[in-house]
């Protein structure tokens, strides 16, 4: 069995300015808690989720009260796979920078901090409660979701300023047989 796994980006309809501040304002505090989490993990030599997390968590959570707490473990997540991913490049003598750099962030959700609501709209916890975001889903989108694909559970959003949208970046995945270099659909 082979799992493959594939990323559609949907974008949303224009977002009320209610929902857009409250999004910016999420994306400005997420983007702070990973660049402490890949300074403190850089600095520190602390290169695992559970490493970071286990260090971290709790002066995160005093600091962000009005944070649902999954952010903070996502956000390990992400300051975990960058840290990483930085040190491979300086390993291979391709980073450009001496330490790690957070410049752009997505905003990596778990199944705690988002609800599907039918194929279109999706809830978003957020600091002032939950949103509701919804889709413009594409033929490419529904090509998967009616393909045998299975939904991840792990989206990313990506905020677009010029649009007043987010793009949102679902994962599917799904179970092949390899016979013999042949790649065929699994029937489970």
């Amino acid at each position: 069995m082979v799992k493959l796994t594939r990323t559609v980006v949907v974008p949303s309809i224009v977002l009320t300015k209610r929902k857009w501040e409250i999004l910016k304002e999420l994306e400005s505090v997420y983007g702070e808690l990973v660049k402490e989490l890949v300074t403190y993990g850089f600095e520190n030599d602390v290169k695992s989720f559970t490493g970071l997390k286990k260090c971290k968590y709790h002066e995160l959570r005093r600091k962000h009260p009005q944070l649902p707490s999954h952010y903070v473990h996502v956000a390990c997540q992400d300051a975990s796979t960058r840290i990483r991913s930085f040190l491979k490049l300086k390993k291979k003598k391709l980073a450009k920078s001496d330490k790690p750099l957070v410049s752009k962030t997505s905003i990596w959700l778990d199944d705690h901090l988002w609800k599907p609501l039918g194929y279109t709209t999706i809830k978003v916890a957020t600091h002032k409660g939950w949103i509701t975001i919804e889709l413009q889903p594409h033929k490419l989108y529904w090509k998967y979701v009616n393909g045998g694909w299975k939904l991840r559970t792990q989206p990313k959003l990506k905020l677009d300023r010029k649009q007043r949208r987010i793009y949102v970046y679902f994962t599917f995945e799904k179970e092949i047989e390899a016979n013999g270099g042949n790649l065929t659909s699994s029937s489970r």
